[in-house]
């Protein structure tokens, strides 16, 4: 620890924004480490995005509540850091105790996207931790994996010990529990005994045969992810840590919801954090005023995949006005459905501070909002973007997808003639981002072919008349070719990012993504991406399928051939069931709060 501070002191200041290796931030935690377990919690990209992650709050209050265990906090340090780190010989430390993490029992990385992959090995080369799970000797640290890429963990999954699936509040206290109580025993025995867990997979008892994933021991076939039935019993983190250096939602969030059943084809959240669980009005309002007060933010953000759905949003914000006004806090609500878009809450919410709009068309014809079940007419967007301005709104977003199957000219042409008309409203900017499908595992679209990168060119071409209504950004495809064809990879993919990442790494920043030293990768790993391209078929074996998030293959593949066919499914919050299959597998149902 000594050699750590002494080298923050001398040689970190030289680095871009020392602050944030320096630790120390208000409502951070202090436990005296001595006979504790002690984890690493980590986000394996920059601090400023680590320091906005909602779900490792949670985790660092969570496990800091438990009295035999000390979590603290890292994060993947800037290139500038890494070079003088790796040039020191420094190892890879926490930010409360400045201990190398390769002395602690564990690590927990958080797997939110398929581009940080190349970071997990960055980090653990770092933390001087063997990279592959099975050279690990017995002193080094557990390196477990959570989060939502990993309902497909296989292309990473080499590099961990234990990967968590599903709702960290239902069983994570219990894993650590068998961990403290087996500390000393042999490394192999502790994995088996966690292996017997629900919703925790080791990936060292199981091989690839073709592309099923199998066990090879006594372990279980199929992992079922932790569900926690009433969002009400979650841990909300009122303390939250405050940066040293302003994060990318820099903000008070308060989870009001989780799971979502809209049913939109494209979004493999929409169906693996199913069923809808809404947080209670007094649950909201009582935890959103005392992180306030503990925090000081100016702005507070009201979490979930789809805010405006809550069935008391409305009542929500009544409640926090009165609080928001008298102290000058503003409300943002960052994911709006354009159908559940409300004048009255939105006036009410830019009474405050007025800030910008975003909404999620995501497709331009109505033709393929129906297919993709986005279920959203053109009154809808056009109105939803009347009232925001009307609100007192001057700036809208609008987020578009193309690459859909069978996607035709004139449905990308209808992005172009959707923007001229919100161009009338007088907004003072309106921007569209258009992104390539990625087509997910556990999504009805796991089927489809995942379109090449250059079809963006021929996208950016087809709406080139249209940038006198909007500015319009459209990625030129090759990060999302290469997250789609990673999503749905396989064991034979680690392979390719062992290579990759020794050539570079951050690769979901612009400036370090490249695209060349991906397919250097692929080719030298004599990895063919075509493998991994679709389309599939209910017959094929998907390297996930060992991994239940409650979604049936057979419905998904229903949602597929109903995408083809052009038949809408409907919102079992408010209609019938659509056998999807999580609340029968898993007998949990959707919990709306509203009284009837």
């Amino acid at each position: 620890m000594t050699e750590i501070l002494k080298f923050i002191s001398e040689e970190g200041i030289k680095v871009k924004k020392p602050a944030r290796y320096i630790g120390n931030e208000y409502n951070s935690i202090y436990k005296d480490p001595k006979g504790k377990f002690r984890i690493a919690l980590s986000f394996p990209d920059l601090y400023e995005l680590g320091m906005s992650h909602y779900g490792l709050e949670i985790l660092y209050h969570l496990l800091n509540s438990m009295e035999k265990v000390y979590a603290e906090r890292v994060y993947l340090p800037w290139v500038d850091m890494i070079e003088l780190m790796e040039t020191k010989n420094i190892p890879l430390f926490t930010l409360e105790t400045k201990t190398p993490i390769k002395f602690l029992d564990a690590i927990g990385i958080s797997l939110e996207y398929e581009l940080s992959f190349t970071n997990v090995l960055k980090l653990l080369q770092l933390s001087q931790i063997p990279i592959r799970a099975e050279q690990r000797a017995e002193d080094d640290p557990l390196v477990i994996g959570g989060g939502p890429v990993t309902y497909n963990p296989e292309p990473i999954s080499q590099a961990f010990d234990i990967i968590y699936i599903g709702d960290g509040e239902k069983n994570l206290k219990k894993l650590i529990e068998v961990l403290i109580e087996s500390k000393g025993e042999k490394r192999i025995d502790r994995l088996e005994y966690v292996s017997k867990l629900n919703g925790v997979y080791v990936p060292i008892f199981y091989k690839q045969i073709g592309r099923k994933i199998i066990p090879v021991s006594n372990v279980p076939k199929i992992i079922r992810r932790n569900i926690i039935s009433d969002l009400d019993e979650a841990i909300v983190p009122v303390n939250k840590v405050l940066p040293n250096v302003e994060s990318t939602h820099d903000r008070a969030i308060i989870e009001i919801s989780r799971g979502c059943t809209r049913g939109c084809r494209f979004c493999q959240a929409g169906y693996v954090y199913r069923p809808v669980r809404e947080r209670s009005l007094q649950n909201v309002v009582s935890s959103a005023i005392e992180m306030i007060n503990k925090t000081g933010y100016g702005e507070m953000s009201l979490l979930s995949l789809s805010a405006m759905d809550h069935s008391l949003i409305q009542e929500i914000v009544n409640e926090l006005l009165s609080f928001s006004k008298k102290y000058r806090i503003s409300i943002s609500i960052p994911s709006t459905r354009v159908d559940a878009f409300n004048v009255e809450v939105a006036s009410k919410i830019a009474s405050i501070r007025k800030t910008g709009i975003t909404l999620a068309p995501e497709a331009g014809s109505q033709k393929m909002r129906d297919k993709i079940n986005k279920n959203v007419s053109f009154d809808d967007i056009f109105n939803s973007a009347f009232n925001a301005k009307k609100a007192g709104w001057n700036r809208i977003k609008l987020y578009f997808m193309v690459g859909f199957p069978n996607e035709k000219e004139e449905d990308i042409l209808e992005i172009g003639t959707l923007l001229k008309e919100i161009k009338r409203l007088k907004f003072q900017r309106i921007t569209a981002s258009i992104n390539l499908l990625v087509p997910k595992p556990h999504s009805a679209f796991q089927f489809a072919r995942l379109q090449s990168y250059e079809y963006t060119e021929y996208v950016n071409n087809l709406l080139r008349p249209y940038r006198k209504f909007a500015r319009i950004d459209i990625s030129d495809g090759k990060k999302s070719f290469i997250e789609g064809v990673i999503s749905r990879g396989d064991r034979k993919i680690f392979e390719v990012l062992i290579r990759k990442f020794k050539k570079s790494f951050y690769d979901d920043w612009t400036e370090f993504f490249s695209f060349e030293d991906w397919l250097e990768s692929f080719k030298e790993s004599e990895v063919e991406i075509e493998e991994y391209l679709g389309p599939y078929d209910i017959n094929t074996d998907f390297p996930w399928e060992h991994i239940d998030s409650g979604i049936t293959k057979a419905f998904l593949w229903k949602e597929y051939t109903k995408y083809l066919n052009k038949e809408i499914t409907k919102d079992c919050r408010w209609n019938t069931c659509s056998y999807c299959g999580v609340c029968q597998i898993y007998r949990v149902g959707n919990l709306v709060k509203k009284v009837v």
